[in-house]
Order: structure tokens, then sequence, then C-alpha cells
């Protein structure tokens, strides 16, 4: 088993913080699709809490990139909505035990609203790939997406976290300020449990395109979403462990065996 499914079956349950199963492998996915396709650049979050997700994006890019973790982590005073906790110890605790032998994240601590594009380029060049999971505020929000709208590289997935969540009503907020501006650069393209992906428009096609050559993440509808069209992913499927056992366990070299087994038996 690899490092990446380790994680997946056995890691997320372990490391505090919240991030849907499904959509854990779903930005794997998305993450395996850039590489394949010879995307560079840098990964990274805003508000990285105790690294649930971060340590995903550093196991599904294969130690080919830098990395960077923004968070106020002990200056909790500048969480204004006291949206998760920040924890740089339990981080790099979780990082050791997960995703040992990694380049060390670049750790900016600071709050975003402090960080300027030229902090992450200087990290490993445009991120590929960035989570948006910090200040849960509409002032935040928009703030975090212009900021990755400066930063992002050509072919960059920014990653909205909570946007549906009704306990965080400014996230939505955040994302129909930055989307109704006449300048904002970056559109929505896809949906999965909790998370809100955008993208330039033009590579929207693209990733809509690949995603469709894995059968269990082909979507279950499109919906206009802020007058772009989007695609929706997990709701017909719920995924964690158990479904992730199973599909090892299917590509596995006693897959077939087991199949053969089970059809004889329903």
């Amino acid at each position: 088993m690899n490092a990446l499914d380790n994680y997946l079956i056995f890691g997320l349950p372990k490391v505090d913080g919240w991030l849907e199963p499904y959509s854990a492998e779903f930005i794997a996915l998305l993450s395996g699709i850039q590489l394949d396709a010879g995307f560079d650049g840098s990964i990274g979050e805003i508000g990285v809490h105790h690294g649930k997700l971060l340590i995903l994006m550093l196991l599904a890019s294969g130690r080919r990139d830098q990395s960077f973790a923004i968070d106020v982590f002990d200056k909790q005073h500048l969480n204004v909505d006291k949206s998760g906790h920040g924890d740089k110890v339990a981080l790099l605790r979780n990082i050791a035990r997960w995703a040992p032998g990694f380049p060390p994240v670049a750790i900016i601590e600071r709050s975003s609203f402090d960080v300027r594009p030229e902090d992450i380029l200087a990290v490993g060049g445009e991120p590929r790939m960035m989570s948006i999971d910090g200040g849960h505020t509409e002032e935040c929000v928009l703030n975090d997406l212009r900021l990755c709208e400066r930063v992002l590289s050509s072919k960059g997935i920014a990653i909205l976290d909570d946007c549906f969540n009704q306990s965080w009503p400014g996230v939505v907020t955040g994302l129909s300020q930055y989307l109704s501006g006449p300048d904002a650069r970056l559109k929505p393209f896809a949906i999965s449990p909790n998370k809100v992906y955008l993208t330039l428009p033009e590579n929207k096609e693209l990733y809509w395109e690949k995603l469709r050559s894995f059968g269990k993440f082909r979507p279950d509808t499109r919906r206009r979403m802020f007058g772009e069209d989007i695609e929706i992913y997990g709701i017909a499927r719920s995924g964690g462990a158990v479904s992730r056992i199973k599909d090892l366990l299917k590509q596995s070299p006693i897959g077939p065996y087991l199949m053969a087994a089970k059809a004889q038996l329903s």
C-alpha cells in the first residue's frame, strides 16, 4: 500500500480537522491529473489547522512540489471568527508521521491579510493547487481569493472550503463578492462535498474531460453557479475507508477471484 492510500484509509480519521473522504480522493485525483499533464508549481493552503488537507496534497504530489502553509497559529487574536485553531506543533508532528521525507513545508505564520504575493511565489513559484480555508468572514474569503488569483499558475486550481456550510455564511458571501467583481479571473468548475473548485475559464473543459475518464468520479449532474457551468461530484457516492479498501481489493491480484465469488453469491 502506498503512502497516499495509507493516509486516505488510516490517516484521515486520526488527524484533527474537517475533510470529507470523497473530497479527499477527488483532490488527490485532481493533483494526479495535473502531474500527468506536466503542470508544475507549488502546493499550499491558507488555514491549515493540523494539516489534514495539506498532508493529502503533499502525498498526492509525489515529493515533486514545494509547499507552504499560511496560518496565524499561536496568534489566535488574529483569528477573528474562531474558524479552526492552527497548531504548528501538531501540524509538523502529523507531517512527520504521515508524510516523512518530504521537502520541508514553508511556514508563513501570519494573517493572510498580511501575506504578499511574493511571499508565496518565493516558496516554489506559482502554485498549481491552493486551498483556501482560513478566516470564514466575507472579508477574509474575498481577500484570500484575490490573493490566490494573483499567484495561481495558468493551469492552477483553487479549492474553497465551507462554501455551503450553514454555520459560515461569510464564505459564500465572500465568493459572491469576488465573482461579482468585473476583474475576477477565476471561475468555479466543480463542487464536491464541502468544497468548491475554481480555475481559469479556459481550463474548465480540460479538467472535466480528464475527470470523466475515471468512472467513479464522473459528475452526478451539471448546474449553473454565478453564471458559470459547474459539475457536481460525490452526491451519489459516499467515500471513506471502507470504500477505499474495496477499491484497493478490486485492483489487487485477488480482485478477480473476489468479484467471481461475489457473483456466485448474488
